[in-house]
């Protein structure tokens, strides 16, 4: 069982840009999203429980400079630069509105797939006296599965959720989520997740 005030939700990268029709992943990868599930809704659903219950929410976006000083590699590997990808004060790296910060919700802007990476992530958690993360959002195989290993490494107990997370394809999910389970993470249907709490 978990207790409800040790106990924060993750929402990582829910952005314009990684699932619009002309958000720069899907320009940058060619991803088909018309055929890419519904993970909103039960995001929102999870929100307004960890809302309803004062539980901490940490919403997680990625923003990089405009020529990519701060992650020269990334831009070395995927050409982002040309797709102005997540770049900062865009309307691709802004979180989409259903998923939009609430009042009372914290923020975390990383430029790195792992969202501990020279953040303040850790130390907001640690105030808050954290010691399990549901984690939810994009993508499973990429920042999920980055911050939820970084976690795990920091003795933090993961769960993610299934219906809660998406990748480029359900393949790439599926792997995801094979790696999320090794150790990392549990990993559960949303419904589960309500019926952990004391």
């Amino acid at each position: 069982m978990l207790k409800k005030m040790e106990t924060a939700l993750l929402v990582v990268d829910m952005q314009y840009g990684g699932g619009a029709p002309d958000g720069s992943l899907v320009q940058m990868l060619d991803v088909d999203v018309t055929k890419q599930e519904d993970i909103v809704t039960p995001m929102v659903k999870l929100k307004d429980y960890f809302n309803e219950n004062d539980m901490l929410v940490v919403n997680i976006k990625t923003e990089y400079d405009k020529d990519f000083n701060d992650w020269k590699m990334l831009d070395e590997r995927f050409e982002v630069k040309k797709y102005n990808h997540f770049v900062k004060g865009s309307k691709d790296a802004a979180i989409i509105p259903p998923l939009a910060p609430r009042e009372d919700e914290e923020l975390i802007v990383k430029n790195r797939w792992n969202a501990f990476f020279n953040t303040k992530l850790d130390e907001l958690l640690k105030d808050h006296n954290i010691s399990n993360l549901i984690i939810v959002g994009a993508a499973t195989d990429v920042c999920v599965l980055e911050t939820c290993s970084y976690a795990f490494s920091l003795n933090y107990n993961c769960i993610v959720p299934i219906e809660t997370t998406a990748s480029f394809s359900p393949e790439r999910k599926k792997m995801g989520l094979e790696m999320l389970r090794f150790g990392r993470s549990k990993v559960v249907n949303v419904e589960e997740v309500y019926n952990m709490f004391q």
